[in-house]
């Protein structure tokens, strides 16, 4: 009887989810697999802890701004810029987590990695997702600049919250396109195929635009019609990117081997 680890049995989770049905995974499978199976590495907890702290910091910051005389706290702050921040949090953390996988993985491998070229961005990143970035920061830059001629506190705040999202956003995305492929045999190319394109999918524009809701719906934002059709946009832009990219995503062979060799 094969006693698995946790790490192990989150890969076997990972696989089992995707039609392949296995005993024991490779080592280095399990590497990468166990962090996208719900298990955390423990070599990003230094980076990961270094992010939160500073992330931390700038939500104590913002909620500090609000008590600054010549703060206006019902106009010149948007009410869901902490929002924006736990989301670049969240996004973060779990991009640490899956990074810290993959260099494993690296490590393991050794010389056995095949020599393979990376696929082409666009392969990876397609129009659909090129278009939702537009949107979300190209848009919503376009829109906070409009609104900040007017002389809106407001926009200029939320402008800084938008880089923000789109500076997580390309780090994901740059992570993503220029990793290099992590595989030693058939079973573990399908898998590296697999896993770029889904981890594609942790870089969500759209959470950068929903916290405009909060502004929305709680009190008189600027420019509320622009603001409502941007969210809206922004939001449906991704809901089509997010089925769009799952049907590229290929099956894993069932006749590659993903199991440790005996």
């Amino acid at each position: 009887m094969i006693v698995l680890s946790a790490e192990e049995r989150a890969a076997v989770k990972w696989l089992g989810g995707r039609g392949v049905r296995v005993a024991e995974p490779a080592t280095s499978l399990t590497a990468r697999l166990s962090v996208r199976g719900g298990k955390r590495a423990p070599e990003a907890f230094t980076a990961v802890f270094l992010v939160n702290a500073v992330i931390f910091i700038g939500i104590a910051g913002y909620q500090f701004l609000r008590l600054l005389p010549g703060v206006d706290r019902s106009s010149d702050l948007p009410d869901g810029g902490w929002w924006s921040l736990i989301a670049a949090s969240v996004l973060l953390t779990a991009w640490l987590h899956l990074r810290a996988g993959d260099r494993r993985a690296a490590v393991q491998l050794g010389d056995r990695r095949l020599d393979r070229p990376r696929p082409p961005w666009r392969e990876v990143v397609n129009g659909w997702y090129l278009t939702t970035l537009l949107i979300t920061f190209g848009g919503g830059a376009a829109l906070g600049i409009a609104l900040a001629a007017t002389g809106s506190v407001w926009a200029l705040f939320w402008l800084g919250l938008l880089a923000l999202g789109a500076v997580v956003d390309a780090v994901i995305l740059t992570g993503v396109v220029r990793r290099p492929v992590l595989a030693e045999d058939e079973g573990s190319l399908a898998v590296d195929a697999v896993t770029r394109l889904e981890d594609v999918q942790l870089a969500m524009p759209s959470l950068f635009a929903v916290p405009v809701v909060a502004d929305l719906v709680f009190r008189d934002a600027p420019a509320w019609p622009w603001l409502t059709g941007y969210v809206v946009l922004a939001v449906a832009t991704h809901v089509v990117v997010w089925f769009a990219q799952r049907r590229r995503v290929p099956a894993l062979p069932a006749d590659a081997c993903y199991e440790e060799a005996a």
